[in-house]
C-alpha cells in the first residue's frame, strides 16, 4: 500500500463502515488543540524562537476577515464590508507581531514555506496584500524555491487580482467550490456561479500558478448523489493539480452559525457514502491520486510525489510537502509548532492588537510536549495519517495492537510480525476510516472520543 494510490474503494457492507465511523480528531497534530491551555504564554513562545538554529521555517499568516459568513463554516473569521477600515488596524498589529518575533529570534529565518490562510486572504486588496508581502520580506529571507500558497474566494475576484497575486510570488493557490448547485449554494450562503468559477481557473491557469486547489464539501444540505455529479464533472472539466474533499461536520452546539441549516435538509449517511464513492471513482479515473484521508492530486503534482516517495508531512495546514519543518503562526488565532511547543494566538482581534501594544507575542494558549511516550504516540499518529503504516513492538503496545486486531478483523489494516518488531498496514477499505486506525494511539479517546465523522 503506497500513500498515493488509486481511489480507495469502500468496504464490503455500509454496515461495517458504520460500525468503525465515531467521532475522532483529524490529527493535524498530536495532542490535539483540544489539549491547549492558558499556561502556555509569551514567554514559552520567546524562549523557542531564542534557540539558534539554521533550519527553515513554515510561516502561516492568518487573514480574518470574510464579508459573507459561509454557514457550514468552523474557522475562526471576523464578518465585516467595514473593508479598509479594519484591515488597516490588522496589518499595523501583524507589523507589530513580526517586529516582536524578530527581536525575540536568534537569528533571521529562512522562509521555504508561506501560506495565507483565514477567512479570506483576498478581502484585503492588492496593495493591501503588496504591503503584508513587503512586512514579510523586511523580518525574513525567502528561499528561491519559495511555495508561496494562498486561499481565497472565488466569489468577487478578478483576473487582475489573480494576476497580481501571481506577480507578488504566490507560486500555488485554492478556491473553494464546495457545491456548484445553485439551490446548494443558497442553503449555506455561499452563491458562485459555475461560469465563475470556470473564469476563475482560467485566470488561474493562464496567470501560470504551478499548482490550482479547489475544495469540495460532502454532506451540505439539499446536496444529493445525482446534484454532486453535476458538481464532480464541473472539477473533472476544470481539472485542478489537487482536490481536497471535506466531510462536512454538522455541529450547531459548537459553532452558532451552523444553527441556521436545518438538520431535515442534510443528506442521509447513506447518500454521504454515495457520494464520497463517486468522487473516489472519478478522481481516480481522471488520473488523480488518493492522498491522505481526503486528498486527491494529479500523480505529477508534488503533493503526490511528495507521497509516492514517503515525504509527506501533516500540519495544522493539512497535508503538505515540506517534511519536519517547524510552522510559526501569525494573525489572530494562528498556531506555531514546533517540536516540543505549540502556542496559539489570541482569537480575539482586540485582545490581540492589545497584547502587541504591550510589546508582548499575542500568545493566549497552548502546550509543551516533553513526555517521550507522548512524541512515540505522535510518530506512530503521524506515520498512519501520511504514510498508512506504522512499525511498532506489539507486547509494549498490547492494548493498542489488541484494538488493531478488531479492525483486522473487520479488514481495514493487515498485521504482520516478525520477532519483536509490529507492523499495521491501511487497506483500501481502511482508508476511509484513517482517523478511526490512527485514534488507536491516542488514550484520550478511550476515555471519550471527540472530533467528527466521516458521514
Amino acid at each position: 500500500m503506497t500513500p498515493a494510490a488509486s481511489a480507495p474503494s469502500l468496504p464490503s457492507t455500509i454496515d461495517l463502515l458504520l460500525k468503525h465511523d465515531r467521532p475522532v480528531p483529524r490529527y493535524t497534530s498530536y495532542p490535539t488543540a483540544a489539549a491547549f491551555h492558558e499556561g502556555v504564554t509569551a514567554d514559552h513562545l520567546a524562549a523557542q524562537l531564542a534557540r539558534p538554529t539554521a533550519e527553515p521555517l513554515s510561516l502561516y499568516v492568518h487573514v480574518p476577515f470574510c464579508r459573507n459568513a459561509c454557514w457550514f463554516c468552523g474557522c475562526n473569521r471576523i464578518t465585516t464590508g467595514a473593508g479598509a477600515t479594519v484591515v488597516e488596524p490588522y496589518l499595523e498589529a501583524l507589523s507589530g507581531e513580526l517586529a516582536l518575533i524578530s527581536r525575540h529570534s536568534a537569528q533571521r529565518r529562512r522562509l521555504s514555506q508561506l501560506h495565507w490562510g483565514g477567512g479570506t486572504p483576498n478581502y484585503l486588496s492588492t496593495p493591501e496584500q503588496e504591503r503584508l508581502w513587503g512586512l514579510i520580506e523586511a523580518h525574513f529571507d525567502l528561499q528561491s524555491d519559495l511555495e508561496a500558497s494562498i486561499e481565497v474566494n472565488p466569489e468577487s475576484l478578478s483576473r487582475e487580482a489573480v494576476v497580481a497575486l501571481r506577480r507578488m510570488g504566490f507560486s500555488r493557490i485554492s478556491f473553494g467550490i464546495q457545491d456548484a448547485d445553485p439551490e446548494v449554494q443558497r442553503a449555506v450562503n455561499r452563491v458562485v456561479p459555475v461560469d465563475q468559477l470556470r473564469r476563475v481557473m482560467g485566470w488561474m491557469r493562464d496567470a501560470g500558478f504551478a499548482s490550482v486547489n479547489v475544495d469540495l464539501i460532502c454532506g451540505l444540505p439539499l446536496q444529493t448523489p445525482e446534484r454532486f455529479e453535476a458538481t464532480l464533472a464541473l472539477v473533472q472539466d476544470l481539472r485542478p493539480d489537487r482536490v481536497s474533499l471535506f466531510s462536512f461536520a454538522y455541529l450547531p452546539d459548537q459553532l452558532p452559525l451552523q444553527r441556521r441549516i436545518s438538520p431535515a435538509d442534510l443528506p442521509s449517511r447513506l447518500q454521504r457514502l454515495q457520494m464520497l464513492r463517486s468522487a473516489a471513482g472519478r478522481l481516480g479515473a481522471s488520473g488523480y491520486d488518493a492522498i491522505g484521508m481526503d486528498h486527491y492530486a494529479l500523480r505529477e503534482d508534488g503533493l503526490a510525489v511528495a507521497a509516492r516517495e514517503g515525504r509527506l508531512h501533516r500540519n495544522f495546514q493539512g497535508y503538505t510537502t515540506g517534511g519536519e519543518v517547524e510552522l510559526l503562526g501569525v494573525g489572530p488565532t494562528a498556531i506555531s509548532q514546533f517540536p516540543h511547543l505549540f502556542s496559539q494566538n489570541w482569537r480575539d482581534l482586540k485582545a490581540y492588537r492589545a497584547s502587541i501594544a504591550a510589546g508582548r507575542l499575542p500568545v493566549e494558549r497552548g502546550l509543551t510536549v516533553t513526555d517521550p511516550e507522548v512524541l512515540e504516540r505522535r510518530e506512530l499518529i503521524r506515520e498512519v495519517m501520511c504514510h498508512f503504516r506504522a512499525d511498532l513492538d506489539p507486547e509494549r503496545w498490547s492494548v493498542e495492537w489488541a484494538d488493531l486486531e478488531a479492525l483486522a478483523d473487520d479488514g481495514l489494516v493487515r498485521l504482520s510480525r516478525t520477532g519483536r518488531q509490529g507492523r499495521v498496514e491501511v487497506t483500501d477499505a481502511g482508508r476511509w476510516l484513517i482517523r478511526t486506525v490512527a485514534a488507536v494511539f491516542d488514550p484520550s479517546q478511550r476515555l471519550r472520543a471527540s472530533g467528527s465523522r466521516l458521514i
